[in-house]
């Protein structure tokens, strides 16, 4: 469940945070993919992982005009990983799928931030993912996740669009100014957008 962000509501007065140096800290892989798709794909993959003793700890997948894409974080010792990052081309070659994979980067900031969720909708149009997350950049905010897609109304068979995302909005970001600024865009681009502090992450 989610919140919504009451006006004038602050983000740094009593509010509960995520604080990313307090998480314990793994050994990560990250595994993208894309190819051809076919089906038994995610079978094959989690399987070559499974045998390397690694775990998936999140993923992301879609077919794209019959495109396959995957992204993969993986867990596991040290030793496994390393082993699915040298073993990796036996897969590739099984499934026709062009694969990479990278070790995390360290994080550069343990800044404190709010979860929040962000949600637009509109008619189809160019430009809209531009407008939103230009805003969100230049009020410091991360994007942690995002997915979009069009479809058509049904009766009419207008095309629609429609974003969600999950942020991490700093301490030190006013609310308020976010609130405003995603208006502007609101009615600039006629978006129906809506911003929400995830339930439990509520401010005072």
């Amino acid at each position: 469940m989610e919140a919504p962000l009451e006006d004038g509501a602050t983000l740094h007065h009593g509010a509960q945070c995520y604080n990313p140096s307090s998480m314990p800290e793994k050994d990560h892989l990250i595994l993208t993919a894309i190819g051809p798709d076919r089906v038994g794909l995610v079978e094959k993959l989690s399987e070559f992982l499974s045998r390397h003793g690694c775990n998936i700890e999140d993923s992301k997948m879609a077919a794209f005009c019959g495109e396959f894409a995957v992204i993969i974080l993986i867990t596991g010792e040290a030793g496994q990983l390393t082993k699915v990052a040298r073993d990796y081309r036996e897969i590739e070659s099984e499934t026709g799928l062009s694969i990479a994979v990278k070790a995390p980067s360290p994080r550069k900031t343990t800044e404190a931030f709010i979860p929040c969720t962000l949600t637009a909708a509109c008619m189809d149009h160019p430009g809209i993912v531009h407008k939103i997350s230009g805003v969100l950049r230049e009020l410091a905010v991360n994007i942690e996740s995002m997915e979009t897609k069009t479809y058509f109304a049904p009766m009419s068979g207008t095309p629609l669009f429609q974003l969600e995302a999950r942020l991490a909005v700093p301490l030190r970001t006013n609310i308020n100014q976010l609130r405003a600024r995603l208006a502007d865009v609101q009615r600039d681009e006629n978006i129906d957008i809506e911003i929400a502090v995830i339930a439990g992450f509520g401010t005072k």
